[in-house]
């Protein structure tokens, strides 16, 4: 029979590590991940606890895994960290990005969206309270109205000669 402070004492010891992502299985409810651990130590099927409201299918990076009572056979994923894609950040501000470099980053003086790609957002309506700069061309294909007035093709000015749409 072994040492009982010391059977506890590895348990413990075992309870948590740092590890390197070694694949994802997002296929089912919740991800599953291979992991390595210590030299040697490859982990199949450990489950990834993810916030409510966030998700992202990482591309590898560390982990922070914790294992039940040190039972490495009972092991979830905290944390998953890729610094080669991580942003610089003053105190107090958040980001979320991806490999590609889009971002959106709540900073100290600004809300900012970075889309190196197409950009879109689908609501039924959106309401922009503040001032607004447009850099770049607008594209319509819908009615505009401007303090009650219509703004569209159908629109004429009464003062333009013939009524000729303008």
């Amino acid at each position: 029979m072994g040492n009982p402070i010391r059977d506890i004492g590895n348990r413990v010891m075992m309870m948590f590590a740092r590890g390197v992502l070694r694949g994802v299985n997002d296929a089912n409810g919740r991800q599953q991940l291979q992991v390595e651990l210590l030299k040697g130590e490859l982990r199949d099927g450990v489950e990834r606890m993810q916030n409510y409201g966030f998700t992202s299918h990482p591309l590898g990076g560390d982990v922070a895994f914790a294992a039940v009572g040190g039972n490495r056979e009972q092991g979830i994923v905290l944390v998953i960290d890729d610094r080669r894609y991580r942003i610089p950040m003053q105190a107090g501000e958040v980001a979320m990005y991806d490999d590609l470099g889009n971002k959106i980053e709540l900073l100290r003086d600004m809300v900012k969206v970075t889309a190196v790609i197409k950009a879109q957002i689908v609501a039924p309506e959106i309401e922009i309270i503040g001032n607004v700069k447009i850099q770049g061309n607008i594209e319509s294909n819908g009615m505009i109205t401007n303090n009650g007035k219509r703004v569209d093709s159908t629109h004429t000015h009464s003062n333009s000669g013939a009524g000729v749409p303008n």
